[in-house]
């Protein structure tokens, strides 16, 4: 590669510091979900509780809460504290994606593709939640790019490097073991690496054999007919349309022609425009960068859809880390279009980003998540000592008692989707609210433990509500008790 031009390297900068004031901006702004309250659950519990999730079926991350659990000894536990290692994983995704961009096709590529991810909603997002997200994103591209520095290179060394990585995958998501087809689908396609095919086979074993009982205890959870992990089943026009909306237009999704055509032309320019730059390499060169990034943006979502087969696990943030994929293919499309017409490419590429950065700024500004910080701080302000608070559905409690940490009466609301769980809930509820003047119902997801309202049905008749009060998928319920 040349070397950046002081210019560029300017560029670069500017951009990096304006990615970090964008990810750092509201950093705390939304109120912790169940999920980030999980990860601080996971990541204090006992120390040989945490090693010992690296070889437990069903447990998904131990990685990233290995690594969070020093992080929050210096730092704390509070909102901004949680989530800032994400927005730094999130900043080093820019550097990595500008250095595949240049590798692949040209620097002002890599540039593009940079400022795509920076604006980029939907890893704003998560460069902002207390998850391994982002950093997931920042592994798998390392890893990727061990991948075919081992492969261009050879030496054992760099094997050894693409090994670390390649396992960091899986165990910082469980789905990043999907990295692996790519990687194959990579070494299928490229013939100048397939000349260290006894090295790739070697080490693909070495990597593989270890985990074999690993996967086999997965599957056998996978499964088993008990198993329940909560996602419905997604039809696979419906799963590649819910990712690529996700990753064009962020959380609160809006689809519509307008905000959907700019990327759509892009993406067509990448595929089929060609450079109108005079270029010595052949035709299968000029096709292989751009199948490289789409068998690593389509494969590990076609892998989702092929194990929901046989159990649905389809949400999208588990495939965040296709997006650079997507974003090159973009920011080539971009290239080629200027190549063409510069004035046409200048407007469709700002009214992607005008979209993206206000879609961002929304983002930041409106409550989305479930704002269990305002109900907390609602019923904090009225409880009174004689109330009971009872949390519907239980998950949440936790997430809630992060802002409400009491003492207080609590309990969790019985299970009542089904029977023999449904005619047994008054009982239940009678029990647990004896002996108490009132109860405060704090509810939110409630449809996972009851559908069909049984448990506020039988507060209406045995109660009188006097308060209620409703935030962003949280409400809270009063009812004074005879």
């Amino acid at each position: 590669m040349d070397r950046l031009s002081s210019r560029t390297r300017v560029l670069i900068l500017l951009l990096l510091l304006a990615a970090w004031a964008w990810r750092l901006n509201g950093l705390d702004a939304q109120s912790l979900w169940r999920d980030e309250t999980d990860s601080l659950r996971f990541a204090t519990r006992p120390l040989a509780q945490v090693l010992g999730n690296f070889t437990r079926p069903g447990e998904n991350g131990p990685l990233y809460f290995l690594l969070l659990r020093p992080w929050l000894t210096l730092a704390g536990h509070s909102e901004y504290a949680m989530r800032f290692p994400s927005a730094l994983a999130g900043l080093l995704a820019l550097p990595l994606i500008l250095v595949w961009g240049r590798r692949l096709f040209a620097l002002d590529v890599g540039l593009l593709a940079a400022l795509l991810l920076a604006v980029n909603p939907y890893h704003l997002w998560y460069s902002q939640e207390a998850k391994m997200y982002a950093l997931l994103v920042v592994v798998v591209m390392l890893a990727l790019w061990a991948f075919a520095q081992a492969l261009r290179r050879g030496g054992w060394w760099r094997w050894l490097i693409w090994l670390a990585l390649s396992s960091a995958c899986l165990y910082v998501h469980v789905l990043g073991v999907l990295v692996l087809p790519v990687q194959m689908v990579w070494f299928l396609v490229t013939p100048q690496w397939r000349r260290r095919w006894r090295s790739y086979v070697v080490a693909l074993a070495v990597l593989v054999l270890p985990y074999v009982p690993l996967v086999w205890w997965q599957w056998a959870l996978l499964t088993n007919p008990d198993f329940r992990t909560g996602h419905p089943f997604v039809p696979l026009d419906q799963l590649l349309l819910t990712t690529w909306s996700a990753q064009i237009q962020g959380i609160p999704q809006r689809p519509s022609a307008l905000v959907l055509a700019p990327p759509i032309f892009l993406l067509l320019a990448a595929l089929f425009l060609k450079p109108r730059q005079e270029t010595h390499l052949p035709e299968p060169e000029l096709t292989r960068p751009r199948l490289l990034c789409l068998s690593w943006w389509l494969i590990p979502v076609l892998g989702v859809f092929l194990v929901s087969l046989v159990t649905p696990i389809f949400t999208d943030r588990y495939v965040i880390w296709v997006l650079p994929a997507l974003l090159l293919l973009l920011a080539l499309g971009a290239h080629r279009l200027s190549e063409h017409n510069r004035w046409l490419a200048a407007v469709v590429l700002a009214m992607l980003l005008g979209f993206q950065v206000w879609v961002g700024w929304q983002q930041s500004t409106t409550p989305i998540k479930s704002d269990f910080r305002s109900a907390a701080a609602y019923v904090t302000a009225v409880r009174r000592p004689e109330d009971i608070t009872l949390f519907l559905i239980p998950y949440i409690r936790s997430t809630y008692q992060y802002y409400d940490p009491g003492p207080y009466p609590a309990a969790d609301a019985p299970y009542a989707n089904r029977e023999p769980d449904a005619s047994l809930a008054p009982d239940r509820l009678r029990d647990l609210v004896q002996g108490h003047a009132g109860v405060w119902v704090i509810e939110s997801e409630a449809d996972f433990y009851d559908r069909q309202g049984h448990i506020r049905a039988w507060l209406e008749a045995n109660g009188q509500r006097d308060d209620e009060a409703h935030f962003a998928l949280v409400s809270v319920y009063h009812y004074r008790l005879p």
